[in-house]
């Protein structure tokens, strides 16, 4: 609320500062809304799916002397293009003022979505999927491009008919199983050593699983690297 405060007390000040600007010697409002747009289209973060932008209308009552120079649109410091965004626009001619204006970006993309109620723990396939058109600007937590994984992918928890499908709501399913035989690599160095080992839990890829060697049968611990081998310590 204090940023939209900000806003409009620099909007009316703006605006009380050029009520008298003769109606022949005003900026066009249109010329002000097209470098807000030129500037979020240039640099929002959805440059690979199709956008549509709004810049919010000027007051009518808006007279701001007609700049000599192009006009100048730009965000505060450290300040992110989001689908609701504030973009400044200046001028810096014999005449400077600047103004701020709402833009809205809305970006589509089609995305994954659950055919069904899906259940915890269920290997989520294309057969549980389909492909629709989504607003994916609105999408806080994004959405997911791909079930392809080694070992596939499963929910975390319940996932509603009709939810967009995101990274949050999978996790990696198991590509080892535990009483597997698998090969054990270990580096030292320029050495480099493989032994045979058992697996004594499940393990996703990436994840760490404790294995036992065969030859010595000492347990160990490692990171499953394949579906039939670990990277130990």
């Amino acid at each position: 609320m204090t940023l939209w405060r900000n806003i409009a007390i620099a909007f009316i000040c703006t605006l009380a500062a050029n009520t008298s600007v003769a109606a022949g010697d005003t900026e066009s409002s249109a010329r002000i809304s097209a470098a807000a747009r030129s500037y979020i289209a240039k640099h929002h973060p959805w440059q690979s799916q199709k956008t549509r932008i709004d810049v919010g209308q000027l007051d009518p009552r808006t007279r701001l002397p007609r700049c000599s120079r192009p006009l100048q649109a730009f965000m505060s410091p450290g300040a992110e293009i989001r689908r609701r965004s504030t973009v400044g626009v200046r001028c810096s001619g014999d005449k400077p003022w600047k103004i701020y204006l709402p833009v809205t970006v809305a970006a589509y993309a089609r995305v994954m979505v659950s055919k069904h109620p899906i259940a915890p723990g269920q290997t989520v396939t294309a057969a549980d999927i389909s492909w629709v058109e989504r607003e994916v600007s609105s999408l806080g937590y994004g959405y997911l491009r791909s079930l392809k994984q080694a070992g596939g992918l499963r929910s975390r928890r319940s996932i509603a008919q009709g939810a967009v499908i995101t990274a949050n709501m999978l996790e990696a399913g198991n590509v080892v199983s535990k009483g597997q035989q698998l090969k054990l690599l270990s580096n030292s160095g320029a050495i480099r050593v493989s032994m045979k080992g058992i697996a004594l839990q499940d393990g996703a890829l990436g994840a760490r699983i404790r294995v036992r060697n065969l030859s010595s049968g000492k347990e160990l611990e490692g990171r499953v690297d394949s579906a039939g081998q670990v990277l130990l310590n």
